[in-house]
Formats: C-alpha cells, structure tokens, sequence
C-alpha cells in the first residue's frame, strides 16, 4: 500500500461524491515541485462536506483515531483516520475550513493533472499563506522551498 495510490484512490472518490477539497501537505508540495518526505495525506475540506468525507474514508477503510482538535497556532479543525493493512498505516489528516479565505483556497485550488485524472492542489501562495499561519519549524522550511522554487522559475523564464 503505497502513499501515493491510496491518495489517488482518496482523490477518484472524493470526485465521484463530489467532495470539495484541496491537498494542503507534503504531497501538495510535491505538485509544486518541492519534494520532501511525507508519510501522510493532508487535505481542506469545507465543514460542510464533512458527513460526505466520512462516507468516503469509511468506504476506503479508514477509521478515525482521535478526537477531533483544533490546531495550535489555527483556527482549523484536524481530523486524524488511519487505514492499517498488514504491517502498513496510512495516515489521513483533513483539516476543516471555518473561515472564508480557507474556504477561498478550496474554491481556487489548482487542478493538477495526475495519472488517475485531475486532483485538487492548493495554490503555491496558498500553501505559503497556511504554513505562515501556523508557523511551526517544519512549515519554515516549507515556506523557504515555495518561495526558493518560485524564485528559480521566475529566473528560468526570464533567460
């Protein structure tokens, strides 16, 4: 059980339940040509499409872990499911909107396109935006290779 086929199979389902989403985490980065180590799947999910996300992992054979919790440093929600097959855990973390720039990011995600089809990813200034709210080591480094990135492209087209 690979990261990246259960996040494809996450994907092809909330498409077919027509869950509104963007991929906010390590595989985002990813997307935007930053890629770093991830062992989870994080996604945004509007509040309201919250009982569909439920159907959805259930059906996939996940089950949450804990109770839901609101994140230091943020206004959002994370609800953390695991799906254990054998040895291998995949872990799922979807974050609630509650705000309406939150809710922006969903709406304005980037439709990447993917060997399953089209995925939601936010937006490289987005994923700045978030990581700057909650500020943690990790999410400095994050932000550091977003802009970096960005700065190496805009050179590139600029030659």
């Amino acid at each position: 059980m690979s990261l990246y086929d259960v996040f494809f199979s996450i994907a092809l389902l909330f498409d077919r339940l027509r869950i509104r989403y963007a991929v906010i985490g390590g595989i985002a980065l990813a997307f935007h040509a930053v890629p770093r180590f991830t062992r989870d799947i994080d996604v945004l999910v509007p509040g309201d499409d919250m009982d569909l996300l439920r159907t959805a992992m259930d059906e996939l054979g996940f089950e949450e872990t804990a109770e839901p919790r609101k994140l230091d440093n943020s206004t959002l929600t994370l609800h953390r499911s695991l799906k254990i097959e054998g040895e291998d855990g995949i872990m799922v973390d979807t974050l609630v909107a509650d705000s309406e720039e939150q809710y922006r990011i969903i709406r304005d995600a980037d439709h990447a396109e993917s060997r399953i089809g089209t995925v939601s990813i936010a937006a490289r200034l987005d994923l700045v935006w978030l990581r700057r709210s909650r500020n943690s080591p990790r999410d400095r480094v994050d932000i550091l290779e977003l802009e970096k990135n960005d700065e190496d492209r805009g050179s590139s087209q600029e030659r």
